[in-house]
């Protein structure tokens, strides 16, 4: 069987990308909990229209990773923010990918802001929570939300609660499950949970010392015959997924030398 050296290229190409695009949900997450933005504020909505949405920061999370070590981004700490364009939730979109919940005066949000000329904009997420107290914060979701939506949000609600000092979280797609730190501790167990307005995962025993949250780069997928799959991180994104696409590279590589060399022995 004669497999052109274009097909090989054009197989590679299409699973690289196809890993870029499912890792982006997991990469913004990772990218939200790392300071990879100007400011990661929880505060409440004083105005708002289509063009524009102005916000009064109750507190400022700044986590205890930075994305980048050696070239970390400084936090800025905001008394009011002004965000341009206006934006959606997260976690509050229809199967058509539109917003079922718009921003409004007196919603209490928690944004991940990158500076846009003299204002703001959203930059890896924009949850909506209940309340100002980062301490027992909760994300909130929609009344017919999902079980995925469940999972990330007891990851944010963990992570904001320890004033950023939890960063690393791993999800079982199988069981449902979200575990914590290097220890693994479950934060959500989607069986034992029952559909909720907010989230509200158990936190007890979970260290607060941000060197017993982290844990190796590894890939957890989440879905399966009964939901969406999504490919969750622990660790670096980019870290991880070096093996999965070397193995990938190295098969095809390997599947085309021996092709070449029976094609040789006929």
């Amino acid at each position: 069987m004669k497999v052109p050296k274009k097909s090989l290229i054009i197989a590679v190409l299409i699973v690289i990308s196809i890993l870029h695009t499912c890792v982006y949900a997991a990469d913004a997450l990772y990218r939200f909990m790392h300071n990879d933005h100007d400011a990661l504020v929880i505060g409440e909505i004083i105005s708002a229209d289509e063009n524009a949405v102005k916000v009064r920061v109750e507190k400022s999370i700044i986590s205890g990773r930075d994305l980048n070590v050696s070239s970390a981004k400084k936090q800025l700490k905001l008394v009011e923010a002004k965000i341009v364009p206006s934006f959606s939730y997260n976690l509050f979109n229809n199967e058509e990918g539109s917003s079922i919940n718009s921003p409004a005066v007196g919603d209490y949000v928690l944004l991940s802001l990158m500076k846009h000329g003299a204002d703001f904009k959203i930059a890896w997420g924009a949850y909506k929570v209940d309340g100002p107290d980062y301490k027992n914060l909760s994300v909130v979701l929609p009344e017919d939300h999902d079980v995925w939506s469940q999972m990330e949000a007891a990851a944010i609600k963990a992570f904001v609660n320890s004033d950023g000092k939890i960063t690393e979280f791993s999800f079982d797609g199988n069981t449902k499950t979200v575990y914590a730190g290097k220890d693994q501790t479950v934060i959500f167990a989607g069986e034992e949970w029952e559909a909720e307005d907010t989230v509200t995962p158990d936190t007890t025993g979970i260290p607060e010392d941000i060197n017993e949250t982290e844990s190796n780069s590894s890939i957890g997928i989440i879905g399966g015959s009964d939901g969406p799959t999504s490919i969750f991180i622990s660790g670096n994104p980019f870290e991880a997924l070096i093996t999965p696409t070397a193995v990938f590279v190295v098969g095809i590589a390997l599947g085309y030398f021996l092709i070449v060399k029976r094609r040789k022995n006929r």
